[in-house]
Parts: C-alpha cells; sequence; structure tokens
C-alpha cells in the first residue's frame, strides 16, 4: 500500500487508526513499563516505536500524519506551555522513521508492496527507525538546551525503541502463530 497514492477516505482512515494505535500503545508502555523510564522523555523499553516503523511503512505520509497527531495527543501539557516546541517533538516523533524506511527500503531492495520482506529485513527497518528517532530527538535536546547533556540519553532511548519494537513484532508473530498455525504431516 506504501508505494500508492491512497484516496483522501483512505489517507484519513490510515491517519486515524495510526494515531488511535501510536495512542494506545503509549498508554500502554506507560502502564507496563513504568519502572524502565530513564527520564520523562526516554525508557529502557518503548513499544510506540514499533508502530512508527509499521505505520511509515505500510502507509507513508498518511502514517506520519497519524504519528504527528498521536505523538501531539500525549504532549497536552507542553502544549499549554510551549505549542511550538510541542509540534518539532511531534514532527521529530514522525518523519525520521519515514526517511529511515524509505533509505533502507532502497538499500535492501524491498518492494514497496513489502512482498518477500524476511524477519532479518524487519530487524533492520527496526534499527534503523529506532536509531533515526532517537538521533533526532537527542540532536533536538541538545540543540535546545545548549549543552551536550541530552546525549546521555541516545543509547537508553535507541535501546528502548529497539527493545519495544521486538516486543511488538514477536508477539505479532507468535499470535498470528497461534491464530494461523501450519499444518503439520503426521
Amino acid at each position: 500500500m506504501s508505494g500508492q497514492r491512497l484516496s483522501i477516505t483512505a489517507f484519513l482512515a490510515g491517519m486515524a487508526a495510526v494515531a488511535v494505535v501510536y495512542i494506545g500503545f503509549f498508554k500502554l508502555n506507560e502502564w507496563l513499563f513504568s519502572v524502565a523510564k530513564v527520564s520523562d522523555h526516554i525508557a529502557w523499553v518503548f513499544l510506540p516505536a514499533a508502530i512508527r516503523m509499521l505505520a511509515v511503512m505500510l502507509l507513508g505520509w498518511a502514517g506520519v500524519a497519524g504519528l504527528y497527531l498521536g505523538s501531539l495527543s500525549q504532549l497536552g501539557a507542553l502544549m499549554d506551555t510551549d505549542p511550538v516546541q510541542a509540534f518539532v517533538i511531534a514532527g521529530i516523533s514522525s518523519l525520521p522513521c519515514l526517511i529511515a524506511a524509505r533509505l533502507v527500503r532502497r538499500a535492501l531492495r524491498v518492494n514497496h508492496d513489502l512482498v518477500g520482506l524476511t524477519g532479518s529485513q524487519l530487524l533492520i527497518f527496526g534499527l534503523a527507525g529506532g536509531f533515526a528517532s532517537s538521533a533526532a530527538h537527542t540532536l533536538y535536546f541538545a540543540c535546545t538546551a545548549g549543552s551536550l547533556g541530552p546525549l546521555a540519553g541516545f543509547m537508553p532511548m535507541w535501546v528502548g525503541d529497539t527493545v519495544g519494537t521486538l516486543i511488538v513484532l514477536y508477539s505479532g508473530a507468535l499470535v498470528l502463530h497461534w491464530l494461523l498455525p501450519t499444518r503439520r504431516e503426521v
């Protein structure tokens, strides 16, 4: 679907679905992994990272728009105090994964329809998306802080994005394996 142009209705439906799923995973992550928080913006496990990459791989710009809205909805307090920063952070939470996905797709020569995507290629997409998002967030916070202090958050953020992505992907694979068991010859 990502290689095709979406109708307005499909774009809006995809955007809304991504926003809702992103918010849901954000809330689930807060509930399950609150003890894994490094700071208000960094956790050693971040499940919504998987939604970022899957959304842009499957829906392209509709995924970016949904991620933007979902991210913005989680920045309510910041919207009240500094709306410009909230808009920028929401952009940083959505756009880098699209760039990473397109670069990885080109480097690995993955079809736009994602047919034939292997587990190892999906892992590369996840690592690249986590890296792009973590690097963009870290650079932004370092630039706005005027110090190198935020650079210390890069590794926990990247690990959290990667671990969160792997949990979601492997959980999804287990559910699919359970729902669609392979036939075994006896």
